[in-house]
């Protein structure tokens, strides 16, 4: 993607030294800092699609520049689509978490289960009734 972002800023360069404008006329024609012309020749700085629409009249480029900028920027949303669908792609492959309402339940059962019995077996007798019967 730094590679896209160069060479578009590479082709605003080229645009404006064939049209015979320095960076701070730009900057000035177009209402935007020097700084950020700089930065985006050099593929330091991305900027929104009104900056590529105001430096296309500017400069005279007929629509290029602005059809430059969204090809990049089809090419950065298919990159972050990639990114996530591998995201997506790896959480699916994980084991699916185990419930936890399930698991504690299971446990309380359990813990339920052997506290029951480690206390009929010291104090008391289920006799065949039902009843308890203390020993």
């Amino acid at each position: 993607m730094a590679d896209a972002r160069r060479l578009l800023g590479a082709r605003l360069a080229n645009t404006r030294r064939a049209a015979g404008v320095r960076q701070v006329d730009l900057a000035w024609m177009v209402r935007w800092s020097r700084s950020t012309v700089a930065s985006v020749e050099t593929g330091r700085q991305s900027t929104p699609r009104e900056f590529w629409l105001a430096c296309d009249l500017a400069l005279g480029a007929g629509g290029l520049l602005v059809a430059a900028w969204a090809e990049t920027e089809m090419l950065s949303s298919r990159l972050r689509d990639q990114r996530a669908i591998e995201r997506i792609r790896l959480r699916l492959s994980e084991s699916p978490p185990r419930c936890v309402c399930r698991e504690l339940q299971l446990l309380l059962n359990e813990v339920a289960v052997a506290t029951s019995a480690a206390h009929l077996g010291r104090s008391s007798v289920v006799q065949a009734d039902g009843r308890q019967r203390r020993g």
